[in-house]
Order: structure tokens, then C-alpha cells, then sequence
């Protein structure tokens, strides 16, 4: 019986420890619900200092980067599924134009970003690490896109049907989530 027991405690250290030496590490924020989807473009970021203001500008400033690169990447993959699906002369000129637009309307819409999730942590070293969760919804990016695109003067009528149609799925499609 008590080889037993130590064969039971054995296991379960065995099972408790870390694989190949490395033991995994979860941050505040790791759930799907702080992760990107259909409805909402998400980034989350850590920064560190001994000044806890500036662990916090560190994170909110790289977490702005990773929601805006998500959202650049996104518009990229939407615009080129939709210039290989449709004829437009000169793909690569209205990928630039339509990469233009969407930069400029980021640049505006990061003041939509909403703050879903704020930690700060003291180590024993006195550093400030701070977390930062963000979002914005995409169907207010995308509406802020089609109200932009009444200004574009370097699109032709063609290429401003593309985009009004992309926009409208685009929309659509963060609505079903």
C-alpha cells in the first residue's frame, strides 16, 4: 500500500511538471474572447517599466500596432480575393488605391478602439508590467470605409463598385457572428 501511495505521488509530480524542462506561461488575457473573429478586430500587448505610466504607454502603443496590422492584413486578404475574382485592368493599381483608403480610414478609426481588458503587475524587481486588451468592431471600420469612399477621386466607377460591394459583405458577413 505505501509503495502505492509513493507511486501515485510520483505520477502525480510527473504529471504537474513541465515538458522538456519548459513549463508554459498564459498571460491575463488569453481566452478566444480577447482573440480576433468575425466581429471584432482584437489585439492584446504587455509592456514593462519601472514607471508604471510608462509600462502602460508601452502596451497600449503595441497593442494599437497589432490591432492595426490585424485590420491592415485583413483588408489586404479582402482585396485581393476580390481583385482575382473580378476583371479590373490593372490589379496591382487599384490593390495601392484601395490599400491607400483603408490606411487612411485606420489612421481615423483607432480612436473607436475600446480598452476590453487592463491589468498591472509589480514584480519582486519593482517593474511594472502592465496588459492591455483592445477592440474595435469591424462593421464600424467598414462603415467608416464606405462613408471615406465618396472622397476618393483616384478611383474610377468601376473600382468604386468593387469596393461598395466588398464593403456591403464585409459588413454582412460581421454581422453573422
Amino acid at each position: 500500500m505505501k509503495n502505492l501511495l509513493i507511486l501515485g505521488m510520483i505520477f502525480l509530480m510527473a504529471c504537474g511538471s513541465s515538458k522538456n524542462g519548459m513549463q508554459e506561461v498564459k498571460g491575463p488575457f488569453d481566452g478566444s474572447s480577447y482573440r480576433s473573429n468575425g466581429r471584432y478586430f482584437r489585439a492584446v500587448a504587455s509592456g514593462e517599466s519601472q514607471n508604471m505610466e510608462t509600462a502602460k504607454s508601452k502596451a497600449l502603443l503595441l497593442a494599437n500596432q497589432r490591432l492595426a496590422s490585424a485590420v491592415q492584413t485583413e483588408m489586404k486578404s479582402v482585396s485581393e480575393s476580390y481583385i482575382n475574382e473580378r476583371n479590373l485592368g490593372t490589379p496591382a493599381d487599384f490593390g495601392e488605391r484601395f490599400q491607400q483608403l483603408t490606411r487612411e480610414v485606420l489612421s481615423t478609426s483607432l480612436s473607436d478602439v475600446r480598452t476590453i481588458g487592463n491589468k498591472t503587475y509589480v514584480r519582486k524587481d519593482n517593474v511594472y508590467v502592465q496588459w492591455v486588451a483592445l477592440e474595435m468592431h469591424k462593421k464600424d471600420y467598414y462603415k467608416r470605409i464606405q462613408l471615406r469612399l465618396a472622397d476618393q477621386k483616384n478611383l474610377s466607377e468601376q473600382e468604386r463598385k468593387v469596393v461598395e460591394k466588398m464593403i456591403e459583405k464585409a459588413i454582412e458577413d460581421s454581422e453573422k457572428e
